[in-house]
């Protein structure tokens, strides 16, 4: 008899998965939160076997158990992940194998940890597994606790090895093993083999003259009733020859005194990691255990810390620690509302969020404060096989990300963190280069010693080091991580007068803080749409700073690269009869090679006498507002793609080679001049680099009437000769603009936009279009003086090009999601989203939003989008960022009663679990929309989690539950406004919601009559209850109360509403 359950269910905060192996396969993870002072491992699982695919530390390539693609890992999961062998009265059985049939199993998923159950009636045993990362430790590991449960009326005699077959020595990248696992084995060494056994190699496995010791390794040990069992590591002993792994003959054969009889070698294997157990179960007896594997830097480490392992409650304590560590927090979200479902998928949406962003650790003393983003981490995983992803193993963990993820990740945390203010703005557009590109890789922040505080640094080390002065000054002569500097201290034994933590602390104050990047692979048309967003939301909370962010302070620069766009000239070629524009950007040599330039580190703009460039937050808004209106196509509608890389959407990689262009970043243009232009004459002048002001001087008198293409040409050589002018140094002198004439400039550039956008408008019966690319239709060869045709860098012949001919791509929802949050008139909007529901963009079948209608009749050229399957991936699915951004988009346009219609069938928590196939707590990347053949995918989610619709959902919960200008300054004085939009069935039946305002303020809104906060009939707020029994009547706080508010000193707020 087969047991079928087949249900989904949430379970308190936990969500239940029963019959888990029975039900589609996916993929999720271990957050791997480990705490502020706790070693991170990353761990990924599945509904397959016992759970975990495949766990390491640091980064991809340190895998303690191998990394496989999702579609392996679900093949692999169940023999070469986590194994029980069981001889239960002499009978074998293998808890939670495949073959197993007559068995209830369970998943139980957490936001920080996860179990599985497995009941067996016919042995009269359930096996319950739980996992987590071990946090707040100084050894980073996954604790696997396994609890095997009597639950016959007879006595069992149990004889039991539960562990790993496979673990990869530390030393051997992911990638190698792979590969070359055979070769590699050879190297294997374990030490501590009768204690705890630590994997690693004896040395470098290079073929190189540079051989060195390995430093660092894994370690497995279990502990049962507080002692630490022997562990076989060599799995010849329990598997004999068969090598295949599915079945332990020796222990099947020979049961566990035969396994331990035989002599164990690890030599020219992959070793292994089990735990023998010996033991009798009386009924309802458990015979409980934990096995805890993991990375340490020596074995001594792990020794020494293995003796507070075997204290008493010690791993319920990490169990629960670990957490308490995920609900303090997502404790900024905590959300109560009638929908129980919603309050913790807002939850979990914030956890994910800054798992790809970074949760934001303020050092701060006295006026001194630096902020580092912690536990986050390029999105790479088991569904994301392509990314290469890091999670530093140390304290005070960072991770590496890209810059339009991190940037947008990173949005909302102005509301989350008051202490914040203006680093996230100051970050990312310091990293805008001053020709409109940016680098792709954002690194971890790092701290560097300032000359002036040099001496003032060595007296702090001298007055609070015990022991080690020498060794720490000799430290901080280069760039550390906090979590560098706290390894050293516990490395090089430094003894301090104070915790690490106040150590550190201080010794930040005296450093810079360097905002670290990288090149990385290209420039992508939309990086810079998003750091607009950092300034609006900031303006709703901080709108008395925001003259003193965009001209007072005047030490913003402009990140350098090597790497630089190059001119038409250089770019158009000739392939296949037709031009194209390939190799649009290369690497130059000439700037690597100066003396200052470091090829590997970050750079800063400079003027020739070698100083760094420094200017105001609204002169780098200028300017990029200045390079991408000179970036409009032949048309001027979209912004062309003449750096290499597409928008948005990665799959249409081929749109640059085609000379394409892209509205969404059009309008995203338009929104900057309208910020400009409102924001630029609070202030009489400003000062403008020398090259900027001849770019903007010479770009107004362009802008005189000249035919489109003549045009096009004009502003495009005056980009490319503005590029060629700064692409070493600047002059280093200023002129100061009057910024009524710069206002009055800027107006003109913001109608000839529009005029763009207007025109894009008769395109796609109604639907903006996404994506236009330009065909030359008049063109010739560039030859050289004898008459030979010249090659490019790419090796393919030049081309000049003398006219284009427009082709429009079918329509994509991200051009209406953009052009619809823009939109101030109800009317047209309204009219507009039933243009786009009444489209191909709606699937009508799940009643969601696809990425784009079908692609099927256009080329393959337009890049991969078109060759992957239709429905799947970014063609045609339902791609959950975009769908949120236009469900935002809803909400900005004003049109509530058409958002709260719309998440009924498009928000996960409200989808059909069975349809969605995984969490419905849990984003994903995609849902298989119904254009795929395959229907019984359509409506299931693929690709967990680390998914930029977490920063949507969060800017929804914000707008709904506080409003969308939260601060104003009216009269100079300081307003709070509380603008809730809810719909009736939010509100408890005792007619409340509640959510966190600024992570610490506690705001209730009562609405007895339990109307929705929108619409003709709407529930508006009367009063105010603050602390204490002081009421307010209206609808606002002002001056000091609204002040209060957002400095945290007010930490609960009734508002009534009638």
């Amino acid at each position: 008899m087969i047991i079928i359950m087949r249900r989904y269910f949430l379970e308190g905060e936990t969500y239940v998965m029963e019959d888990y192996d029975k039900l589609p396969a996916f993929s999720s993870f271990l957050p791997g939160l480990a705490g502020i002072r706790g070693i991170p491992v990353w761990v990924y699982y599945t509904n397959r076997g016992q759970g975990i695919n495949s766990f390491g530390v640091h980064n991809k390539s340190n895998a303690i158990m191998e990394f496989n693609p999702a579609n392996t890992a679900y093949e692999n999961t169940a023999v070469k992940g986590f194994r029980t062998f069981i001889r239960c009265n002499g009978v074998f059985y293998e808890p939670f194998f495949p073959s197993l049939l007559k068995t209830e199993r369970t998943m139980y998923m957490n936001k920080n940890s996860f179990k599985i159950q497995e009941t067996n009636a016919d042995y009269g045993l359930r096996i319950t597994i739980t996992y987590y990362v071990l946090p707040e430790e100084p050894v980073g590991g996954l604790v696997r606790k396994v609890e095997l449960e009597n639950i016959s009326e007879e006595e069992k005699d149990i004889e039991l090895l539960d562990g790993l077959p496979k673990i990869i020595p530390y030393g051997i990248k992911n990638g190698d093993f792979k590969e070359m696992s055979n070769l590699l084995k050879s190297w294997t060494e374990i030490k501590h083999r009768d204690t705890i056994p630590y994997y690693t190699l004896r040395a470098t496995s290079d073929d190189s003259a540079k051989v060195d010791e390995i430093e660092g390794g894994y370690y497995y040990l279990t502990v049962k009733e507080g002692s630490i069992l022997p562990v076989i590591y060599d799995g010849e002993v329990i598997f004999g020859q068969e090598t295949s792994l599915l079945y332990p003959v020796c222990f099947l054969e020979e049961g566990l005194a035969g396994v331990l009889k035989q002599e164990q070698c690890y030599a020219n294997k992959i070793p292994c990691g089990f735990t023998p157990v010996k033991t009798s179960l009386k009924p309802g007896e458990i015979c409980r255990f934990s096995t805890l594997t993991g990375y340490s830097r020596t074995p001594e480490q792990i020794i020494k810390n293995s003796i507070h392992f075997c204290i008493d409650g010690y791993f319920d304590e990490k169990e629960q620690r670990a957490e308490e560590i995920v609900k303090e927090l997502t404790q900024d979200v905590d959300t109560h509302t009638a929908v129980s479902v919603f309050d913790q998928y807002v939850k979990q949406c914030y956890l994910d969020n800054f798992l790809r962003g970074g949760y934001p650790y303020i050092f701060k003393e006295g006026d001194t404060k630096a902020v580092i983003h912690l536990f986050s981490r390029k999105h790479g995983d088991p569904e994301r096989d392509y990314n290469f992803f890091s999670i530093a193993g140390e304290y005070y963990s960072q991770g590496n990300g890209n810059f339009r993820d991190v940037c947008q990740n990173r949005r909302n945390d102005v509301f989350f963190h008051k202490d914040m203010d203006s680093f996230n703005i100051k970050t990312f557009y310091n990293l805008l280069q001053i020709d409109g590109y940016n680098p792709l890789e954002v690194r971890p922040s790092t701290f560097q010693i300032r000359e002036e505080t040099r001496e003032a640094a060595e007296e702090f080390i001298t007055s609070n080091v015990i022991q080690g002065i020498d060794k720490m000054k000799a430290f901080l002569e280069q760039p550390f991580t906090p979590g560098q500097a706290a390894a050293y201290l516990a490395d090089k034994q430094v003894r301090l007068g104070v915790s690490d933590d106040e150590f550190i602390a201080k010794l930040i104050t005296f450093c810079n803080q360097n905002i670290e990047a990288g090149f990385g692979e290209g420039y992508w048309s939309d990086h810079w749409n998003y750091t607009l967003d950092l300034i609006e939301d900031y303006q709703k909370i901080y709108p008395d700073k925001m003259i003193a962010l965009l001209f007072q302070d005047n030490t913003y620069r402009f990140y350098d690269s090597g790497a630089y766009v190059l001119p038409r000239s250089e770019k158009y070629v000739i392939y296949k009869e037709q031009v194209r524009q390939y190799g649009a950007v290369i690497h130059g040599e000439e700037k690597f090679n100066t003396p200052d330039f470091n090829k590997n580190g970050t750079n800063w703009l400079k003027d020739e006498k070698g100083n760094i460039i420094e200017t105001t937050l609204m002169v780098k808004l200028v300017t990029l507002a200045l390079v991408k209106f000179t970036t409009l196509d032949p048309e001027g509608m979209g912004i062309e793609m003449e750096g290499g890389k597409p928008g948005w959407n990665d799959a249409m990689n081929g749109l640059p080679g085609l000379i394409g262009s892209g509205m969404p970043e059009t309008f995203e243009l338009k929104r900057l001049l309208i910020f400009i232009r409102t924001w630029i004459q609070k202030e009489s002048s400003l000062p403008l680099p020398l090259e900027i002001h001849e770019f903007l001087i010479k770009t107004m008198e362009a802008l005189e009437s000249l035919e489109e293409f003549a045009y096009w040409d004009k502003m495009t050589s005056l980009r490319e000769e503005f590029r060629e002018k700064v692409r070493f140094r600047l002059k280093g002198e200023t002129c100061i603009a009057d910024t009524s004439l710069l206002s009055a400039v800027f107006n003109r550039f913001l109608n000839k936009v529009q005029m763009g956008i207007d025109k894009a408008c008769t395109y796609g019966k109604g639907i903006v279009p996404t994506y236009f690319t330009y065909e030359a239709v008049e063109f010739s060869s560039v030859l050289n003086h004898k008459k030979e045709p010249v090659l490019g860098y790419n090796g393919f012949v030049k081309a000049k090009v003398k006219a284009f001919r427009l082709k429009v791509l079918p329509v994509f929802l991200e051009g209406p999601a953009k052009l619809l949050a823009g939109l101030e008139d109800k009317d047209l909007a309204r009219e507009l989203h039933y243009k786009v529901k009444t489209s191909d963009l709606y699937d009508k079948k799940l009643k969601m939003y696809k990425t784009s209608v079908s692609l099927e009749n256009i080329s393959m050229e337009n890049g991969r989008i078109r060759a992957f399957t239709p429905g799947w991936l970014e063609r045609e699915s339902i791609f959950l960022h975009m769908e949120y951004k236009y469900l935002l988009a809803l909400l900005k346009a004003g049109l509530y009663k058409e958002y709260f219609e719309e998440i009924k069938t498009t928000l996960i928590p409200f989808l059909p679990p069975m349809q969605y196939g995984r969490s419905i707590l849990e984003n994903s990347s995609f849902i298989a929309s119904s254009a795929n053949p395959d229907t019984k995918v359509h409506g299931r989610g693929y690709v967990a989690r680390l998914s930029g619709s977490t920063t949507e959902l969060l800017s929804m919960w914000i707008e709904l539950f506080a409003g969308n200008q939260i601060f104003t300054l009216e009269n100079g004085e300081l307003v709070l406004h509380l603008k809730p939009r809810l719909p009736d069935w939010m509100f408890d039946e005792r007619g409340e919601v509640s959510f966190i305002l600024f992570s610490g303020c506690k705001v209730t809104y009562q609405n007895k009559g339990r109307k929705a906060t929108f619409g003709a009939d709407k529930a508006v707020i009367k009063r105010i209850l603050l602390p204490e029994g002081e009421c307010v009547r209206g609808k606002v706080l002002t001056g000091e109360r609204a002040l209060k508010v957002r400095d945290g000193r007010i930490r609960e707020l009734m508002v009534i509403l009638e």
